[in-house]
């Protein structure tokens, strides 16, 4: 076994939660493999569960998961049948190539992790490296200041933390995963398909979850309950509005790609960038009353949101017409 192994790193292009910035943090090390997310990263969801009662809305890119999104190889390994070997099996996987994703491990006891010292959590992290001369292994996931990065965690503590998590009920997995070998290339009629979907998709009555360009309206809900006092200040949903930034970017770079592969021009990109930096802007706006409780500016989210859903109705309509009379 060697002595130590750092995995490439950079920061990920979707870091809006650890499942996306997992996935993330793989495809950048491969030239083409960002398509990948080009085919098949379109759609939006968020949990209604706030509505009667939860704190939190849940934003997430839809299928950033290794069992739905294509070009994936990975294993799963359940700790409470394997916790004894966790540093045998880390190091393991990280000489093969393999980043691990490992879920339901205690922040508590994890030196840098975003609830360290203060909340137990069975949180997630994705270890991309291990010095046994220091031993430590290199994990990337929110740090104490609410940031992405990637720092050392002593060994041991991660032994600690597996164990605590146990006693939360909660058994967390190794899930090693790396990029399939080859080149990945753009799919228009994967993409066509997609955003139509994007488009038109309906949450069926029954679930928890919406889906699609109607998460606009509900995401600006959210913003209304925070006002209101519905919800906590002290409970709000930190990290809902990166993901929809993080969409809009990858739809940009969807469209571009399509108008550049089909020497279409920019028309439709320049137009659909409006819709990025309005996502920006409203990032940072929830940003600054998430730090300083400006609830003058939760009108303005609310109002942004609605926007940028009557612009992708829009601009992604004829975007799907383009791809519809492409030859």
């Amino acid at each position: 076994m060697k002595r130590s192994v750092m995995l490439p790193y950079k920061f990920p292009t979707f870091a809006g939660n650890q499942w996306a910035a997992a996935l993330s943090i793989a495809v950048d090390t491969h030239p083409t493999a960002y398509n990948i997310f080009l085919n098949e990263a379109t759609s939006f969801e968020c949990s209604t569960k706030f509505m009667s009662g939860s704190y939190f809305i849940n934003t997430n890119i839809t299928n950033m998961h290794y069992k739905v999104m294509p070009g994936f190889d990975s294993y799963w390994i359940n700790l409470k049948f394997t916790h004894k070997y966790y540093r045998e099996i880390i190091k393991d996987m990280l000489d093969e190539g393999y980043y691990i994703h490992c879920t339901g491990v205690d922040d508590y006891y994890l030196p840098g992790k975003s609830w360290y010292g203060l909340r137990h959590m069975a949180h997630d992290c994705i270890i991309c490296g291990y010095d046994d001369d220091a031993d430590t292994f290199s994990i990337a996931a929110y740090n104490t200041n609410w940031v992405f990065d990637l720092f050392p965690v002593p060994q041991a503590a991660f032994g600690k933390a597996i164990l605590s998590s146990f006693e939360l009920g909660n058994y967390g997995v190794l899930i090693a995963y790396r990029i399939k070998d080859g080149k990945f290339t753009l799919r228009e009629d994967r993409i066509l398909r997609n955003v139509r979907q994007y488009l038109t998709e309906k949450s069926p009555n029954e679930s928890s979850m919406v889906y699609g360009i109607a998460t606009h309206d509900y995401i600006a809900q959210y913003m209304q309950k925070l006002k209101d006092g519905s919800i906590p200040y002290e409970m709000l949903d930190w990290r809902a509005l990166r993901p929809v930034w993080e969409h809009k970017r990858c739809m940009y770079d969807r469209i571009r790609a399509v108008e550049e592969k089909r020497g279409l021009g920019d028309e439709l990109s320049s137009e659909y960038k409006a819709v990025v930096d309005r996502a920006n802007r409203l990032r940072m706006m929830y940003a600054v009353h998430h730090k300083k409780r400006n609830d003058a500016l939760l009108d303005s989210i609310a109002n942004g949101l609605t926007k940028i859903k009557t612009a992708e109705k829009e601009i992604l309509g004829r975007f799907v017409e383009i791809l519809e009379n492409l030859p």
